[in-house]
């Protein structure tokens, strides 16, 4: 039966042989048309019927949705990298993809798909992919990257935690666990990110000395880590609050090392590098927050939400998807403007005004949509050697 369903067309194409295709594809679409109908709510008060109220379908979506289909494209690519062994086969991509686009369609089907339902197929997600990813990890003995599987385990618990307070079953509010979801992505932000970022720009630019200290890289990761435990423990604290702020002052030391100012001709590197400067805006605007300043935490976030994952996000699928199709990584002046959109559309929903969230979600959904047309023939298409 299974040597029957490889040998079937649908199969066979390139779309199912490179994980990060498909997921790519359905993350970016996905982060454009889900954030223009939520610009659509803020501006006219409409948002087609959903299981969720509009808040929370929002936040769960952006971070669950979106911020799930990046990851599993992400892993699903570096860890076959890493172990050497491929983490899919074209049936079980299949069925990763189908739950994460059954999830999304189904938050806005409730008449067809009942909230219970959508939930159990949501929940699934995060759990099948671990196994995924840990499978190859564990067979090439890498114990070294089983991080990132009990990062996908802990999403997966924070899924489930935050169906659960929604529907009451626990005494936990579901916008707790949203918060937890942007903590454990800024673990995974500022882990991979130390990883990739300096030995990109160190591959692309070999005359700019990068520096990299063992010890900078523990406290920064280790302090993320510690991060997530304390928004458990102590939610709004000034405990919180003040590691925040020193996981962002040791995060921007990290960066300056990479040398950040030498990338400025050089859009597929000075992307990154500003999406991680966004880290470290946003858990510095956060602390800020936590310690009585003006701004609310839940706008502070948004530094991470929208700019640092919106910068890393469009940065890093672009990349993948053309070093891993044999083609030449780079990006234009369309692109680079592209870029750019998303600090701009950060910079806007960091006001507070009514008049620019509407605004700054269009420039995010455009930003995105651009993403998506300009990935379209390079994931339909065969790999250029």
């Amino acid at each position: 039966m299974n040597t029957l369903l490889y040998r079937m067309p649908i199969m066979q194409t390139a779309l199912l042989q490179q994980p990060f295709r498909l997921f790519f594809l359905g993350a970016s679409l996905f982060a454009s048309l889900g954030m223009l109908l939520w610009a659509t709510f803020l501006h006219l008060g409409l948002l087609p019927a959903s299981s969720l109220s509009p808040l929370l379908w929002h936040g769960h979506e952006m971070l669950f949705g979106f911020a799930g289909a990046l990851v599993a494209g992400f892993l699903l690519t570096a860890v076959a990298n890493w172990t050497g062994q491929a983490t899919t086969t074209p049936l079980t991509l299949t069925l990763l993809i189908a739950i994460w686009l059954l999830a999304r369609l189904g938050f806005l089907m409730p008449d067809t798909l009942p909230l219970a339902l959508t939930a159990t197929v949501d929940c699934a997600f995060f759990p099948l992919l671990a196994v995924i990813v840990a499978r190859p990890i564990v067979r090439a003995r890498n114990y070294r990257n089983l991080f990132v599987v009990g990062l996908v385990v802990a999403f997966a618990l924070a899924d489930l935690l935050f169906f659960l307070g929604d529907t009451g079953v626990i005494n936990l509010a579901p916008t707790r666990t949203l918060f937890w979801m942007i903590d454990l992505l800024t673990v995974l932000m500022l882990a991979i990110g130390g990883r990739v970022i300096p030995f990109f720009t160190g591959r692309r630019l070999p005359t700019v000395q990068v520096y990299r200290n063992a010890w900078l890289d523990r406290s920064v990761n280790g302090g993320a880590a510690l991060l997530v435990l304390l928004d458990i423990v102590t939610p709004g604290g000034a405990l919180l609050g003040a590691m925040s702020m020193a996981i962002a002052a040791l995060a921007l030391c990290r960066l300056i090392g990479w040398r950040p100012w030498q990338t400025v001709r050089e859009p597929m590197l000075w992307i990154l590098h500003l999406g991680y400067l966004w880290l470290s805006a946003g858990l510095t605007l956060r602390g800020i927050a936590l310690l009585g300043g003006p701004l609310r935490e839940i706008t502070a976030l948004h530094a991470i939400t929208v700019g640092a994952l919106g910068s890393l996000a469009i940065g890093m699928m672009l990349r993948v998807s053309q070093g891993h199709t044999g083609r030449v990584i780079t990006a234009g002046p369309v692109m680079a403007t592209v870029f750019l959109l998303v600090s701009v559309a950060t910079a806007l929903r960091l006001t507070e005004l009514s008049g620019m969230l509407p605004l700054a979600g269009t420039l995010w959904a455009v930003a995105f949509a651009t993403l998506f047309f300009k990935l379209l023939p390079i994931q339909f298409g065969p790999p250029r050697m």
